[in-house]
C-alpha cells in the first residue's frame, strides 16, 4: 500500500433516471504534513528575502502559496457531486461552501472513459466538443469501472451516447505511399 496515495469516500446511487456520484476526498495525514513543512520552509525563505525579489517573482510566489492553501482546503472540506441523466452531465465542486457548477448536454458528451492521473490515481473524463472535461478526482480504478457499469445498466441510452468515441484524425496513420 502506498502511504502517499490520495483516497476518497465515494457514494454511487441511481434514482429516477439519474446516476449520482458523490466524491469526498480523505486527507492523507503523512502527505499533508510533508506539504505543510515544504511550503512553510519555502515561505520562510521567501519572507527573509522578500525585499530583494522583483515584483514578478513576488506575485508568482504569492500565487503559489495561495494555490497550496486552497488545495489544502479542498482536501479538508471539498466535495464533488456528479449527476448524469438523459439530458445533462452536471459536475458540482464545493470548497469551503463555494460551489462551482458545470453543466454539459449529454448529446455533446462523447468518449466517457477512465482517466489515469498517476500510477494509483484515477478519475473519469469525456470529450465535450473539442475539449476534454476531467471529473471525479481521486476515484479508484475499481470505482470508476463500477460507475461505468452502473451507467450502462441503469441508463443504457445515455451510456450508448456518452461511451461512443467519435472518429478523430489522430487515430489514423497516414502512410503517404507515393
Amino acid at each position: 500500500m502506498n502511504p502517499f496515495k490520495q483516497e476518497s469516500e465515494i457514494e454511487v446511487s441511481t434514482t429516477s433516471g439519474m446516476l449520482r456520484i458523490s466524491v469526498h476526498p480523505r486527507v492523507n495525514r503523512l502527505w499533508m504534513i510533508i506539504e505543510i513543512v515544504i511550503t512553510g520552509t519555502v515561505a520562510y525563505w521567501f519572507y527573509r528575502g522578500w525585499s530583494t525579489y522583483s515584483t514578478l517573482i513576488r506575485i508568482f510566489a504569492a500565487w503559489c502559496f495561495v494555490g497550496a492553501i486552497i488545495a489544502w482546503f479542498y482536501k479538508l472540506s471539498g466535495s464533488e457531486l456528479i449527476e448524469i441523466d438523459d439530458r445533462h452531465l452536471t459536475i458540482r465542486k464545493t470548497v469551503l461552501g463555494w460551489e462551482r457548477t458545470s453543466e454539459y448536454p449529454t448529446e455533446d458528451c462523447r468518449g466517457l472513459q477512465i482517466r489515469e492521473r498517476n500510477e494509483d490515481e484515477y478519475g473519469l473524463q469525456c470529450k465535450v466538443g473539442w475539449r476534454t472535461v476531467p471529473f471525479g478526482e481521486y476515484i479508484s480504478e475499481a470505482k470508476a469501472e463500477e460507475i461505468l457499469t452502473l451507467l450502462q445498466r441503469d441508463l443504457p441510452t445515455v451510456a450508448d451516447r456518452m461511451l461512443i468515441q467519435r472518429p478523430d484524425k489522430e487515430h489514423f496513420t497516414t502512410l503517404r505511399l507515393n
